[in-house]
């Protein structure tokens, strides 16, 4: 799927304004499988959601390049994760096998975005408001945990 980086950037740059989220100029849509893969150890190590807003972060926020593991070493520095292990992780592709199954769900499962969020069979995709994301899941049975 061919993706133009001009109409992602100001879809992004809206989507971050409406809610008030870090945005710079994106000049460039990286591939995001090394962070992915990184996501996945930070995950085993209770550093996955430092890691996730990190990453998020240094891309939306600061145009970084995602897929260069010296920025993702940087990355898991920034949160207490050492940028030595982040490096041999990727080196050895220790989690790219999770990865690559999850890419094949999203296939299966026809996703083309992130976030895509699935409930029943109904799909919302897209980061939306909150409001808009807990009324589609209270429309679909979702209901409330206490």
């Amino acid at each position: 799927m061919q993706v133009d980086p001009k109409i992602m950037a100001a879809k992004f740059k809206k989507m971050s304004d409406d809610l008030d989220l870090p945005s710079c100029e994106l000049k460039k849509i990286y591939n995001s499988n090394l962070a992915q893969q990184l996501g996945c150890w930070a995950e085993a190590m209770n550093k996955g959601d430092d890691y996730h807003a990190a990453v998020f972060n240094a891309f939306y926020g600061n145009g970084l390049n995602i897929s260069d593991p010296g920025v993702l070493a940087d990355i898991a520095q920034s949160i207490g994760l050492s940028g030595n292990d982040a490096i041999k992780h990727i080196e050895n592709k220790t989690f790219k096998p999770h990865v690559d199954s999850d890419w094949q769900l999203a296939r299966k499962l026809n996703l083309l975005a992130a976030p895509t969020y699935i409930v029943n069979q109904k799909k919302l995709v897209g980061a939306h408001p909150y409001k808009r994301l807990q009324n589609f899941l209270e429309a679909n049975g979702a209901g409330k945990r206490l």
